[in-house]
């Protein structure tokens, strides 16, 4: 039989990016025919493929339908040369943009306080980023030997931001305009300024509000301010202060006192230990303990005290409370929270306060209604005097009710799905754990356990 008529039993499949070829072959011995290698090529030839193609593939699929009489189909047997796009350009960033702060332990266990730090210092026309140009790309081949040309990588701008510039020596860096600490948010990189205190702040010092960032060399003594826009690191401790940051917050040592000292940080906060103050922050670690405290974290808490991490006071946290113990052996009251946005919580508690206050003024409206309709009731109609202090009465209580059944409908909080609290060892009698509005107290010692929510109810899982 001629070659032609033994296309019958062959079929090619493209890909739709025509970069591969698909073979099906049907059964053809009992037509007393044979078709070989060349046949397909010759088949293939007549497709205008003529790229990439398999001989030992082609070869193997027509052993198999001869050996088994039985059709095969799409096997790969052409493939182009696949085209390699250009990669985008990008930056490489020569300063810790993350700038989260990692605490080492030596090999005793301990924090090395020594090496911890947030502030990076630059000195003015130091390089802070470099430019990467984008690649062309490599071209491919299709299976009809066309060439595809590649995607171009797009370009990339250096980001420029307040108190830096392009080099003057290489258009491809950026450099810093300023001494200072360098910082990379809302797209573009910018230095700040840094105020270094090399002693105590007391009254010799006195607050200090800051456009960039603060360092205090030592302590921070009780009833001081420190505000700043970038990052505020105390290599000391800091007594019933408050310290205001639009970064991140280091206190290597303790933050204590009696109670009237605050943090509030839109970034992340580490202290070696706390007693008695209360933190705000976006993420909160504490290294050591925290007693008595209240703690505010939009995600995550972490303490690492081995026989004291979280005793007393109240501790919320978005989506995650990690901590190696919980409550203490004194069966400390602690209240311990997951899964609500502090913002919502403090929101919550506000809103309550709210329809308590109109709660209490409705009644004293309602009281001076039913007043008015006993002397009408009495007298037939009401008295002239009273009748426009009535209607008045009649709206505000109108208004009243509508704004507590708006604010009732507002007052349900949305519990952050996955939310749970990691206990890496003990948690003590005497702990309420709360996730959402699911509360439970614990009254018996567990240990090395995960409190997450199902259905409604807090689970208790062992580790």
């Amino acid at each position: 039989m001629e070659t032609h008529d033994k296309t019958q039993f062959l079929l090619v499949k493209v890909s739709d990016d025509h970069m591969k070829v698909y073979l099906s072959v049907k059964p053809f011995a009992q037509e007393s025919i044979d078709i070989n290698v060349d046949d397909v090529l010759k088949f293939l030839q007549t497709q205008n493929i003529a790229l990439g193609i398999n001989e030992e593939l082609i070869k193997t699929a027509l052993y198999k339908v001869r050996q088994e009489n039985f059709p095969i189909e799409n096997v790969l047997v052409s493939e182009g040369t696949p085209v390699i796009n250009g990669d985008d350009g990008k930056l490489e960033f020569l300063f810790n943009v993350d700038r989260k702060i990692k605490p080492h332990k030596d090999t005793g266990g301990k924090v090395d306080f020594h090496n911890l730090s947030i502030v990076e210092n630059f000195e003015k026309e130091q390089p802070l980023v470099k430019l990467i140009e984008p690649t062309s790309g490599k071209p491919g081949k299709d299976v009809y030997g066309k060439v595809v040309e590649p995607v171009q990588g797009k370009p990339c701008m250096l980001p420029i931001g307040e108190n830096t510039k392009v080099s003057g020596k290489d258009a491809k860096v950026l450099v810093s305009c300023i001494d200072g600490n360098p910082r990379y948010a809302g797209g573009v990189v910018s230095v700040k300024s840094c105020y270094t205190v090399e002693k105590d702040v007391d009254f010799s010092v006195g607050n200090i509000t800051s456009k960039g960032t603060i360092v205090v060399k030592g302590n921070v003594r009780s009833g001081f301010i420190l505000d700043a826009v970038g990052d505020i690191e105390v290599w000391g401790t800091v007594e019933d202060s408050l310290i205001k940051s639009k970064g991140n917050v280091l206190i290597k040592g303790g933050f204590i006192g009696s109670g009237k000292g605050k943090i509030e940080a839109e970034g992340e906060v580490t202290i070696g230990f706390a007693r008695n103050q209360t933190i705000v922050a976006n993420n909160v670690t504490i290294l050591r303990e925290a007693v008595d405290c209240i703690i505010y974290a939009k995600n995550i808490v972490k303490a690492g005290g081995d026989k004291i991490s979280i005793e007393g006071g109240i501790t919320t946290a978005g989506t995650l409370i990690e901590v190696e113990s919980l409550g203490s052996k004194n069966e400390v009251y602690t209240d311990v929270e997951v899964g609500i946005d502090y913002t919502i919580h403090l929101s919550k508690t506000n809103t309550r306060k709210e329809i308590s206050g109109l709660k209490a003024y409705l009644k004293k409206v309602d009281k001076e209604l039913n007043t008015l309709n006993a002397i009408k009731k009495a007298k037939g109609e009401l008295p002239a005097q009273h009748v426009t202090t009535f209607d008045n009465l009649h709206s505000r209580r109108e208004e009243l009710v509508k704004k507590l059944r708006n604010l009732v409908s507002d007052e349900v909080v949305p519990v952050n799905e996955g939310a749970k609290i990691v206990v890496n060892r003990v948690v003590h009698p005497g702990v309420e754990i709360k996730i959402g509005e699911p509360a439970i107290t614990l009254l018996e010692e567990c240990t090395r356990v995960t409190f997450y929510s199902s259905e409604d109810e807090i689970k208790i899982k062992k580790m």
